[in-house]
């Protein structure tokens, strides 16, 4: 089940199955698009925060954006390699609305594959 709080903060809880409601998973998601003025599509941040407090931050690329950022090369590059190499973002997606996120996290927090080294330090 997901719920979508003020703020944009979707509060996602999974339950063990429709007879036992005890959720298995629990997760708040703020996803930084829809805090912008501008629409943005491509690429965006997002906070997963755990019931215990621990938070990640993710940086998340659709796939179509992926193609454009190919064409331009990594950024951080000297001129003779910026072609040749490109530092992934943490997570590719469909797209970047809150539906398909709500589902990639869920997903995340069940199989237990949420990047640790997307961790926030406390």
């Amino acid at each position: 089940m997901v719920w979508t709080l003020a703020h944009g903060v979707t509060v996602i809880r999974l339950p063990h199955s429709a007879l036992d409601q005890t959720p298995i998973v629990e997760a708040q998601l703020w996803i930084e698009t829809e805090h912008l003025a501008d629409e943005i599509d491509d690429f965006c941040n997002i906070v997963v925060t755990l019931p215990a407090g621990q938070k990640y931050g993710l940086n998340v690329w659709s796939f179509g954006f992926f193609e454009s950022a190919v064409a331009e090369g990594e950024i951080n590059a000297s001129p003779e390699a910026a072609e040749l190499y490109m530092h992934p973002p943490d997570l590719f997606v469909k797209d970047l609305t809150r539906p398909t996120l709500e589902a990639v996290v869920a997903d995340l927090l069940v199989q237990g594959r949420l990047p640790e080294r997307c961790r926030i330090a406390d």
